[in-house]
């Protein structure tokens, strides 16, 4: 057996990784870590997008399955479009961590509408911000926060989905040097029918599996064609469609990066995805938990509020702990990202992905399950929610993907540390095992520093069952799926633990709102 997912060098700081692998630990950025407010410029964006969708309610965009074209111009005017755009571009220039506290409050007014924006700026456009020349800024970056040109991002095929290293799509440059001739097929292409630029992932000619570029191709492109919109289970009035390269000409500055790194960029930018679907998740789980209770106080049953019950309270009681916990992991990785753009916080982000949409999946089942018949009609949000949310734990990386795959990136950077000589990797295993972990913070909060300690335990305790696990099985690991599941919910908890308490304790020293943390 091989590892299922390719190598991808990341030179930047990672918080979990440099943990696991090199027993380092960023204490400082960790004693800094404060939530991050909204701020009143946050706040009018949250407030326009609420106005918005009183103008083009919910059920009337599903009705017609289409955004229209005055509403995605009114998108465009209020800001939604470039909210964490650069100012110096015409962006509103929000912080990450402020931009995905509006997504939070977006989700459940209209997951539908959201994704628009939402997938334009986190995926779409996001390369053009990480790996784009100032050229390749002034000139997209300008007309993508004013929503004149909406952004798509086309990795996924027919054929390919989480392993994206052997995508199908291909391009050669031009015989005179002034193009990439690109052809092949995407699919399952969020904001096609919307967007007027797509950041397209194609494998160049001639190279091995992962030697790909990331070119910018333009809607009226000959040779390119936009299918019709897919019918959907949920999100309808989001625009899924399939992507289609004839022969297309993309001229050479039209390239993100150099040649050979867009897998690089691929997987840098699905970090900032896998983000914002989160933070998605944790406006669900804050919003199917205020149903509840407002439901568990109001509807009387057998002499009393349901509220009374403890299967009823049990369900309040873990949509909030788990929003809260998933919110503190959210705004932890946000805050890597807005230090490092470029940070690699693959285990993090991963870890993220899998806690947040599970978690929201419960809390929005519970949600429904706790309004009764009542929950099961399609006048209250309760089944739209669920259809629009469904797909959230399939795209930017199954579930199934996210079990397995944050212990194989932290046994490929262990493999490139040990030596070539089998005496000499058993011995760094071996002495890996047995190394001390470096202390964290204590905040001198009872409660975050109590988590605290239990985050460093269940942090150790990854750092040495996957040396152990590379000493008995070493590659073949990527084979031992229930074992590579054990270990990351070993560091998942670890991680909710260490961003939980970090949080608490933040909100504790200013007298903020630390309900849930219990």
């Amino acid at each position: 057996p091989v590892f299922p997912f390719p190598e991808v060098p990341m030179p930047h700081r990672s918080l979990l990784f440099d943990l696991y692998t090199d027993g380092v630990l960023d204490a400082a950025f960790l004693s800094s870590f404060r939530p991050e407010p909204l701020g009143p410029e946050a706040r009018e964006i949250v407030d326009a997008f609420r106005a918005l969708s009183e103008r083009f309610p919910p059920e009337e965009l599903e009705a017609r399955g289409r955004v229209p074209e005055e509403a995605l111009a009114e998108m465009g005017r209020i800001g939604l479009f470039g909210m964490s755009l650069p100012r110096e571009h015409g962006g509103l220039g929000l912080l990450f961590g402020q931009y995905l506290g509006v997504v939070a409050e977006m989700a459940p007014v209209d997951l539908a509408l959201a994704l628009t924006s939402l997938a334009h700026l986190s995926i779409g456009v996001q390369p053009v911000v990480l790996f784009g020349t100032e050229e390749q800024k002034a000139r997209f970056l300008g007309p993508a926060a004013r929503g004149e040109t909406i952004f798509a991002y086309a990795l996924t095929e027919p054929d390919v989905g989480s392993d994206a290293r052997h995508i199908r799509t291909s391009c050669r440059l031009s015989d005179d040097g002034r193009h990439y001739v690109l052809r092949g097929q995407k699919t399952y292409i969020t904001n096609a029918n919307y967007a007027g630029a797509f950041t397209v992932f194609a494998q160049l000619e001639g190279h091995r599996p992962g030697h790909m570029v990331a070119l910018v191709v333009e809607r009226d492109s000959e040779g390119f064609t936009v299918g019709r919109d897919m019918a959907k289970m949920g999100l309808k009035a989001s625009s899924t469609a399939f992507l289609r390269f004839e022969d297309v000409r993309v001229p050479v500055e039209n390239r993100l990066g150099d040649e050979g790194q867009g897998f690089r960029i691929a997987m840098s930018v699905l970090s900032y995805g896998r983000l914002a679907v989160c933070a998605a998740g944790v406006g669900l789980m804050e919003a199917s938990a205020e149903a509840m209770a407002k439901r568990a106080a109001s509807r009387v049953q057998f002499g009393g509020p349901i509220g009374r019950f403890e299967l009823v309270r049990e369900k309040i009681g873990r949509a909030r702990a788990n929003a809260f916990v998933g919110r503190a992991m959210v705004e932890l990785a946000a805050r890597q990202l807005e230090e490092d753009p470029r940070a690699n916080v693959a285990v993090e982000t991963s870890h993220c992905k899998l806690f947040c949409t599970t978690r929201a999946w419960e809390a929005l089942y519970d949600a429904q399950q706790v309004a009764g018949g009542s929950g099961y009609l399609a006048t209250n949000p309760y089944e739209k929610r669920l259809r629009d949310f469904r797909v959230a734990t399939i795209f930017e990386g199954t579930t199934e993907i996210h079990t397995i795959y944050p212990p194989l990136v932290v046994a490929r950077g262990l493999g490139r540390r040990l030596p070539k000589r089998t005496g000499g990797r058993v011995g760094a295993l071996l002495s890996g095992i047995f190394r001390r972990l470096p202390a964290f913070p204590v905040t001198g909060v009872g409660q975050a520093d109590r988590a605290l300690r239990l985050a460093r335990r269940k942090a150790r305790g990854f750092a040495w069952r996957i040396r152990a696990a590379l000493l008995r099985h070493g590659k073949a690991i990527a084979g031992r799926e229930f074992l590579l599941r054990r270990l990351t919910w070993t560091s998942l908890y670890g991680y909710g633990l260490l961003a939980g308490a970090l949080r608490l304790a933040a909100l504790a020293r200013a007298g903020g709102d630390t309900a849930g943390a219990a």
